[in-house]
């Protein structure tokens, strides 16, 4: 896959390639998906609701399972956990016979695009749960990465709690990457929309993107607005950078909620990303 990609990429790149053709290339690569067919789920919950005294959650970038130790860490990590973010999702048969061993959860995707030369295969973002939503929503960026003409996919996801009138809303981020600070800045009021209008408690995590000062500042400034607490990760300094930055790229912010534990498991090498685990309750 990584051949093929790359070269699409060089001879965009590197060619004088004219818009129609450059489209045409890109389309034996990469191929968009309707909003209205980016969102597949499967598996079974076995609980009904979310205990408002203990919610354990595992956010992690995967990097599309590229790396030897993901499975097993995906595991070992994700033991005891009640709910997943994750993004960079690639479901080829190591991922899915991976899912398979962990009964009794439901995962919904939403797909960013599909991969023409590997069967059509998606990436995008999921969320994992023990517990049947209520309601999911994707979004799709405004915007396309630039060269693949993508959008990134945002997943949405609304529970019931045990004992409460209102729901818990689940917000799992990848943000738009190669392009101008106002790309990322309609991705990220796409989120701010949806957290405006939810009255119960929100947690919103995952790869943000905030590769330089301005987006990271950005995003602060809504959060800040929303009333939306960042969370402060043991280890948090071993998250990932940027290339050529000292800014991280993964966050979590919640409202509404109390963070028991967090924690950065700095010394996983399953991905470029490392995994962050959150104990919450109400």
């Amino acid at each position: 896959m990584k051949k093929h990609v790359l070269s699409a990429l060089a001879l965009v790149l590197f060619f004088n390639v004219d818009v129609k053709a450059q489209q045409e290339l890109v389309s034996d690569y990469f191929k968009k998906v309707p909003l209205e067919e980016a969102h597949v789920f499967g598996g079974e919950t076995s609980l009904s609701s979310f205990n408002p005294k203990s919610i354990k959650v595992l956010v992690w970038n995967i990097k599309k399972t590229q790396e030897p130790a993901w499975q097993t860490e995906f595991l070992s990590f994700g033991r005891g956990r009640e709910l997943f973010l994750l993004q960079e999702v690639y479901p080829n048969e190591l991922f899915k016979n991976t899912l398979g061993v962990l009964s009794k959860f439901r995962w919904d995707m939403g797909i960013s695009f599909r991969y023409v030369l590997m069967n059509d295969l998606p990436t995008g973002t999921m969320i994992g749960s023990k517990v049947e939503p209520i309601e999911v929503i994707i979004k799709h960026t405004p915007d396309l990465e630039p060269m693949t003409e993508t959008p990134k996919a945002m997943t949405l996801a609304r529970y019931p709690l045990t004992d409460r009138k209102d729901d818990f809303l689940v917000i799992n981020i990848h943000g738009i990457n190669f392009t101008d600070f106002y790309s990322f800045q309609r991705q990220i009021n796409q989120a701010k929309e949806e957290i405006e209008n939810h009255e119960g408690p929100v947690l919103i995590a995952g790869d943000f993107n905030t590769r330089n000062r301005e987006r990271t500042e950005y995003m602060y400034k809504v959060m800040k607005a929303l009333k939306m607490e960042e969370v402060s990760f043991k280890n948090a300094n071993q998250r990932m950078v940027a290339k050529f930055s000292t800014y991280y790229l993964d966050y979590a912010f919640v409202r509404g909620l109390k963070v028991t534990n967090a924690e950065v498991l700095g010394g996983a090498k399953g991905s470029d990303h490392k995994p962050m685990t959150l104990d919450l309750s109400l």
